[in-house]
């Protein structure tokens, strides 16, 4: 069998996180076609990212058919990272100690981090995916604000203090049942097992389906957008970040007093909370 590749991991995680955040309930159908569109890929890697997921325990197979059986589940530790991720999590580091300078060439950077031109080409273009750098007009790239230095992550901190509480506050705001459950029982499961560091990138896709699931809940699009676009962000700095068992365990406590509230019919109550986890969390 095919080993997998950085690429299949990247899209099983996708996958996940996507089901978590739509809160899909157990034994929906799982079909090639629709989840490649749905993650804009074509069916070939796909069917090794759903191989991945049966063998977690995600999905399950009923005859010919594809279910999905438990998205809380973590999948398997990725014993291979793409050296194009790696190097964009380095780049952002250094950017942010002041190590690199605009403009950023190409030739420049294969010499600062011995890499290959196909590699840096490759973590340029995951940055610029985020918005994280874009192409000069005449030569080279220059980072775009982000969360590259001290201030970009308080300002985006503040951002979030003002964003999210108020998306619970929305008129008609309704927590969806079948995300809360899935919640629930994900952030459960943190809880009563043994932490390891491994568990960081599935704790860390947990949490931002969280934070995208309850602003969903306000029917409002565009602070869906605005959390789902800090969410990337956060989700390129955080990509060698070790949470620890301490942090991740009052991060899953505080986001079940924020579920508590909602399904006690208490956004503003949420929202609150939600403010508290959101100081105590930092970026």
């Amino acid at each position: 069998m095919m080993q997998a590749t950085p690429l299949h991991h990247e899209l099983a995680r996708a996958a996940r996180a996507l089901w978590l955040a739509e809160a899909t309930p157990p034994g929906t159908p799982v079909t090639e076609a629709a989840l490649a569109a749905r993650l804009c890929v074509s069916r070939t890697p796909l069917r090794a990212a759903l191989r991945l997921l049966e063998e977690a325990g995600i999905t399950r197979r009923e005859g010919r058919a594809t279910l999905l059986a438990d998205p809380t589940r973590d999948l398997p530790e990725e014993t291979t990272r793409d050296p194009a991720e790696t190097l964009a999590a380095e780049m952002v580091r250094a950017h942010g100690e002041g190590a690199l300078q605009d403009p950023l060439r190409e030739a420049d950077l294969m010499r600062h981090f011995a890499q290959p031109r196909g590699v840096v080409a490759r973590a340029l273009g995951q940055l610029a995916k985020l918005g994280m750098v874009a192409r000069n007009p005449a030569q080279g790239w220059h980072f775009a604000p982000g969360l590259t230095s001290a201030e970009d992550r308080a300002a985006a901190q503040r951002f979030r203090l003002v964003l999210e509480p108020a998306a619970l506050l929305e008129p008609g705001y309704r927590l969806d049942a079948g995300f809360a459950r899935a919640m629930r029982a994900g952030h459960e499961a943190v809880l009563a097992r043994p932490w390891r560091d491994q568990h960081a990138v599935a704790f860390f896709e947990m949490n931002a389906a969280f934070h995208a699931g309850l602003a969903a809940g306000s029917g409002n699009r565009f602070f869906v957008d605005a959390v789902e676009a800090q969410n990337r962000l956060r989700a390129l700095r955080n990509a060698d970040w070790r949470f620890g068992e301490e942090r991740a365990h009052a991060s899953c406590r505080e986001h079940l007093r924020v579920l508590d509230a909602l399904e006690a019919g208490s956004p503003p109550r949420a929202a609150a909370l939600l403010v508290e986890h959101l100081v105590s969390a930092g970026i």
